[in-house]
């Protein structure tokens, strides 16, 4: 072989940008041995056609290609392997950007519920709590959204305490149909005002809003009506305390219940361990009594 067919260890580094670390690890693995080692001083020499192996590997690992994959292509050395392994890995590659861009979704998502909850807290740390319960009713229109949920009976109830196995079913229900979720969940009690709170059998909906809905059996629309609404700040275990005084409220003030009540976590137990962060807002649906009669 002539000393211009043959290249130093530290030729191929600088020529293929290749480390003199990664070239001996290759060596060790047999994935390219050096062609010619001078007896003398064991200096390794590579081909030229070794120096094009060495740029083909270069390019794969680039493409994220395994070692281990890298050593079937090249010893293959055929078009037809490296462009079905090509469209493998381009496939692969597409799952890889769906995943990120389902993950950058829902932890954008998830920021704008911290955010308002943030904004919520901030503003509750200059005022009394019971106080920003009490100003914070009013009556709104709840827009029409789409939701996936399940519904269960659940035994001698009281949403005193989250239901930790309800929240996991609906997250992993969503996961599972492959729904882009808005990261919020919305708890509806299929019952009378207050019965959640009092260990009765109860209808419990665990829901969590979507922006992509299918057609599927665990799939409807929330919203669309008139409703009392509140927030309530702090530990879980007091919202009963918010939900006495919405219907307090509501009788007072000439409305009348017209619906299942609905819970919407904006920071929910799951999301932070502080229970003095937890922000729920309530939704009653209501009617004005006197629209009504005037029906």
């Amino acid at each position: 072989m002539k000393r211009g067919d043959k290249y130093s260890i530290g030729e191929v580094e600088k020529i293929c940008n290749i480390p003199r670390k990664t070239l001996r690890y290759y060596d060790s693995i047999k994935l390219v041995v050096p062609k010619f080692r001078e007896e003398g001083n064991k200096y390794r020499y590579y081909s030229k056609d070794q120096m094009v192996t060495i740029c083909i590997i270069r390019k794969l690992r680039m493409l994220g290609f395994t070692l281990e994959q890298i050593q079937q292509i090249v010893k293959d050395n055929k078009a037809e392997t490296l462009k079905k392994s090509i469209e493998g890995k381009l496939l692969e590659i597409s799952n890889e950007i769906n995943s990120l861009q389902k993950r950058y979704s829902d932890a954008y998502v998830f920021l704008e519920r911290l955010k308002k909850g943030v904004d919520i807290i901030s503003y509750c740390n200059k005022e009394d709590k019971e106080d920003i319960i009490t100003k914070g009713m009013h009556i709104e229109e709840i827009p029409e959204t789409d939701l996936v949920f399940t519904r269960k009976v659940m035994k001698n109830y009281s949403n005193a305490e989250v239901s930790l196995e309800r929240w996991m079913e609906i997250i992993d229900l969503c996961s599972k149909l492959q729904l882009k979720s808005k990261g919020l969940i919305v708890v509806t009690y299929h019952s009378d005002p207050l019965d959640q709170f009092l260990f009765k059998d109860s209808t419990v909906e665990f829901g969590m809003y979507i922006e992509s809905p299918i057609k599927c059996d665990n799939c409807r629309k929330f919203g669309g009506f008139t409703a009392a609404t509140t927030t309530h700040i702090g530990n879980y275990s007091n919202i009963i305390n918010t939900h006495i005084k919405m219907i307090q409220w509501i009788n007072k003030n000439g409305y009348k219940i017209t619906g299942n009540i609905s819970e919407e976590f904006i920071i929910s137990p799951l999301d932070v361990d502080n229970v003095d962060e937890h922000i729920t807002k309530v939704i009653i649906p209501v009617t004005k009594i006197d629209c009504e009669k005037k029906k």
